[in-house]
């Protein structure tokens, strides 16, 4: 009786929810004002920022911006983000460590290869959804 219980929950994808403190973390963000869409895809959990404001060095004022981690969050670092792929520079340049286009949830995204948690790894009892956009924040605002 066990097993086909978890093999309904294996079938109906219930065994993989989004982490109750990544949603916990995204309505103290929605409260802020930004407007977030989750989706849910194997263990993979995707988090996006819809028309996230970005500084003028862009060509846009604004863009959806992706980030993902799984559903071990928050054990699970994030790591990269992707935003819309026909953002670059103001001048026309594509912009430092974002060269490439990946396909998550059917859109094409840049993505911008940057990998915060090298020099001070992820502590799940420090580190955040909420840190991780200010570090974005920080990184576009660099306008390189």
């Amino acid at each position: 009786m066990v097993y086909v219980f978890k093999l309904l929950l294996v079938i109906f994808n219930l065994d993989k929810m989004i982490p109750s403190e990544l949603l916990k973390e995204i309505a103290d963000l929605q409260k802020v004002g930004y407007q977030i869409e989750t989706s849910l895809v194997g263990s993979r959990v995707y988090v996006v920022f819809k028309d996230y404001i970005l500084p003028s060095s862009f060509n846009m004022e604004k863009t959806d911006l992706l980030v993902w981690t799984n559903t071990n969050y928050p054990s699970c670092a994030f790591d990269m983000f992707w935003v819309h792929e026909k953002l670059f520079l103001s001048n026309g340049v594509v912009p430092q460590a974002a060269q490439h286009i990946e396909n998550h949830c059917g859109i094409n995204w840049r993505r911008f290869s940057i990998h915060p948690y090298q020099v001070k790894p992820w502590n799940p009892s420090e580190d955040s959804l909420e840190g991780y956009i200010s570090y974005i924040n920080k990184r576009l605002n660099q306008g390189i």
